[in-house]
């Protein structure tokens, strides 16, 4: 007897072991980059006053809980430990729940895994909250904790939806298994509370007996994946392995290239690179509004932080803020503490540093931040013009950054590849002329496209030699005019701008 008791205990430890590797392993290995998102989206303070706002909202207690442990998702391994750990706990819970409820204890390994699995799928959405988790987790543990009267289920049932919000569906269901009976007046108790509390969250009817997230059942979306696997490396610093990934794709996505330009032309390369796919996404068109993909409005700082521009730098923050969950995101206020830093604004800077210093991954560094040279040199690279802008024309902004400091190559490279991708030659030159006169920057893809606006105004001799400083790309215009379209200078302007379609703004 006491060998078939342990060689059951065996088989439930091996079956959540088994279970356990196989979640763990799948999210570290296969689905990783999602975790960074997460927690990126959210910013947790440990402060009296910012827990305090988490008594506005239902499921105060399974809130607190996952926005906690997400924040830990920053570091390597963190994020597939803390889940597999997590729903490893709900799987133990459930069971325990559900053997209390009068099943057997095969029926209620099987009930548990089953459901436990369904959660997990529920994890592959990036908007899936693990607080949702906590939800399962603290409603049941509760429903353990219930003394064996059954009236205490009509007592007990308003507190699991204050504490674990839609929880509460879970505590009902296993009362329910418990005893039948008490099923019609617990779910009257669950439903008048709900309402009354309404009073006092004032939250849409789904989202009312669904706080704080009824997961949904999804496949992985690897190519978001892949998305936030180039983002976070650019984000890391990690620009080798930007370009390695974009690289090794046959068909990179738009998102992958804009990173993949912005690590280009900080490297000085961006000219170089820019026709090696088409359509290329330099970003420099995007403008932001409704109709603005989430991803474009949370990648946009980026541009304008490698450009210099602190001001737009700022707005795009703010408005990738806006669009996170609960208004909150730490990236963004991270981003907004370097643009207060480089501009020198003591206030902004104190405000979003001092938010920072209550959080346990960035406390550190927003201690060390103003210390930090790199925000020094960035300050070099700033408009120094009126910063006060009715539009968010790049060219414009470009222009400004220019005018401020001509030896700024990233908005130089931007400005003149990005009227390069129009085929505005026109627009080129003029620009060229005027930025490039007294700091020349000689590039095959420039020369090239100088060549076109020489040879369309028939411009005499003195003024190619004055231009054109490479032999090699005047004895292949010349060849390339004898073949016009000839596949074999595929790496041209003169190829583009016969054959290439230009993007459309």
């Amino acid at each position: 007897m006491m060998r078939s008791k342990l060689s059951v205990i065996h088989y439930q430890l091996m079956t959540a072991l088994l279970w356990a590797v196989v979640c763990f392993v799948f999210f570290q290995n296969y689905y990783p980059y999602h975790f960074f998102y997460k927690e990126q989206n959210q910013l947790f303070l440990w402060t009296n006053e910012y827990l305090c706002t988490y008594f506005e909202k239902p499921a105060w207690l399974a809130c607190i809980v996952g926005d906690f442990l997400t924040q830990f998702y920053y570091y390597l391994y963190a994020g597939s430990t803390i889940l597999t750990v997590s729903l490893l706990f709900l799987m133990g819970i459930l069971y325990a729940a559900i053997r209390q409820s009068g099943l057997s204890k095969g029926w209620a390994l099987g009930i548990a895994v089953i459901l436990t699995t369904l959660e997990t799928i529920c994890h592959l959405r990036y908007d899936f909250k693990l607080g949702s988790t906590y939800a399962l987790i603290g409603a049941a543990l509760l429903f353990c904790c219930t003394p064996k009267k059954n009236f205490w289920v009509v007592f007990l049932a308003p507190l699991t939806y204050w504490m674990f919000g839609y929880g509460v569906w879970l505590y009902l269901i296993l009362s329910a298994i418990k005893n039948w009976k008490w099923t019609v007046p617990v779910s009257i108790v669950i439903l008048v509370s709900v309402f009354f509390l309404n009073s006092t969250y004032l939250l849409s009817t789904e989202k009312l007996y669904t706080y704080p997230g009824i997961g949904k059942l999804t496949t992985p979306d690897w190519y978001l994946e892949k998305l936030f696997q180039v983002d976070d490396e650019y984000y890391f610093g990690n620009w080798n392995k930007v370009v390695k990934l974009v690289e090794e794709e046959d068909s990179p996505s738009p998102e992958m290239l804009f990173f993949y330009n912005l690590v280009k032309a900080q490297q000085g390369q961006l000219p170089a690179v820019l026709l090696h796919y088409q359509p290329n996404v330099l970003g420099t068109f995007y403008r932001i509004g409704p109709d603005t993909p989430i991803l474009t409005i949370k990648n946009m700082n980026e541009l304008y932080y490698a450009l210099g521009d602190m001001t737009f730098c700022e707005r795009a923050a703010m408005m990738a803020c806006v669009f996170s969950p609960d208004n909150r995101n730490n990236r963004m206020i991270k981003r907004l503490a370097e643009c207060s830093l480089i501009k020198g604004d003591f206030a902004a800077t104190q405000k979003y540093l001092g938010i920072l210093e209550h959080t346990f991954v960035w406390s550190n560094w927003a201690k060390q931040a103003p210390t930090l040279k790199v925000y020094q040199q960035k300050a070099a690279c700033m408009n120094q013009q009126d910063t006060i802008s009715i539009s968010d024309n790049a060219h414009v902004i470009m222009m400004q950054l220019l005018d401020s400091n001509p030896r700024n190559e990233v908005a130089l490279d931007y400005i003149l590849c990005s009227t390069l991708l129009l085929k505005d030659v026109k627009s080129f030159k003029r620009d060229y002329d005027r930025y490039c006169t007294e700091h020349p920057r000689i590039r095959k893809l420039y020369q090239e496209a100088l060549c076109i606006w020489l040879a369309a105004e028939q411009a005499p001799q003195e003024q190619w030699q004055q231009y054109i400083k490479d032999p090699t790309v005047m004895r292949r215009f010349t060849q390339y005019n004898q073949q016009r379209g000839n596949i074999q200078f595929k790496d041209t302007y003169w190829y583009y701008y016969d054959k290439g379609k230009a993007p459309k703004i």
